[in-house]
């Protein structure tokens, strides 16, 4: 259960912050989620070691579902897509 919980907050949080951060690669939902260096696969990847992060440094409090804090995966996975889309946006720049 605590591997599901683990995908399932990486996931959302991958599909619903990585457009937000990434919001002047296009106009569309689909630009914003792809146009990146690294594509979506990399954001996603992130997302779930941040989600991991987030619960093993912040520990057990509030929302546990199956042995996982969702709040705190939540945070976790919210940091490091952010550090993630700082570092890819700076690399793209570059690369032009």
């Amino acid at each position: 259960m605590y591997t599901l919980m683990l995908l399932a907050v990486g996931i959302i949080s991958s599909l619903v912050f990585h457009p937000m951060f990434n919001n002047k690669a296009g106009s569309t939902y689909s630009e914003k989620l792809n146009k990146i260096y690294g594509t979506y696969w990399s954001a996603l990847i992130a997302n779930i070691l941040g989600a991991w992060v987030g619960d093993a440094l912040l520990g057990d409090w509030g929302w546990m579902a199956g042995g996982f804090n969702v709040i705190a995966g939540f945070i976790g996975a919210i940091v490091i897509e952010y550090v993630w889309y700082l570092i890819v946006r700076n690399k793209s720049t570059n690369a032009a």
